[in-house]
């Protein structure tokens, strides 16, 4: 549950690209993309994968969602750690709330009265004050990390491509065969199963999540 928190770190890639310079001889900026995705995760998986490693290796089963809090508040390598936490979560917040802001308003059908100051600003106030109260209840950054997982990462995983394949095919039964976008009985018969197959996986890993966070 919490790797595949993994996928939902591309909520901005869309828009990112978007933003891409081309290439000043006209050619596709899918290469130059990729450069950046493939250097960026890398180097975040990577270094996530060190801290990860080295925070079990030293607290084993002690080891909390959030390492830092297993060392000393005296420990000055660890307020090191803590400030660049705060920094990090300072500077990319915006980013994020930017992400969770359009996401919900497309939800609710209002994407075309975003650009409005008083749709904008109570829904930059509300989301705000549901984020951050949220924050100041729940202590347990693992739960929320493995929860969100479960649910978030296996919809985004097997889901919804499935559904998005389904929903296309559909449009596409009238259209002779090999049309791009129409799919054959089996593989129709396969992304219903993947969307079983993600349903499953969200509703165990939730289950598991809650029952190890009350243990």
């Amino acid at each position: 549950s919490m790797l595949a928190t993994a996928f939902l770190a591309h909520f901005n890639a869309p828009k990112f690209f978007t933003e891409l310079a081309p290439p000043r001889d006209g050619k596709s900026k899918m290469p130059k993309f990729n450069l950046a995705v493939a250097g960026g995760f890398g180097m975040a998986g990577a270094m996530m994968t060190t801290i990860m490693a080295t925070g079990f290796l030293t607290f084993g089963a002690s080891a909390q969602g959030l390492i830092l809090n297993n060392y000393a508040t005296t420990d000055a390598l660890a307020f090191v750690a803590r400030l660049g936490i705060a920094s990090s979560i300072l500077f990319s917040y915006p980013l994020l709330f930017l992400a969770l802001r359009d996401g919900v308003l497309s939800l609710l059908g209002l994407s075309e009265l975003a650009a409005r100051n008083d749709v904008h600003l109570v829904a930059t106030l509300l989301l705000i004050l549901l984020v951050n109260g949220a924050a100041c209840v729940i202590k347990d950054l693992g739960l929320i990390c493995a929860l969100g997982g479960a649910v978030l990462g296996s919809a985004l995983v097997y889901v919804l491509p499935a559904l998005m394949s389904l929903g296309v095919a559909r449009d596409k039964a009238a259209a002779p065969e090999g049309s791009p976008g129409k799919l054959k009985p089996l593989e129709v018969g396969f992304n219903y199963l993947i969307v079983a197959l993600g349903s499953v996986l969200a509703v165990v890993g939730a289950i598991t999540s809650l029952r190890g966070a009350a243990h």
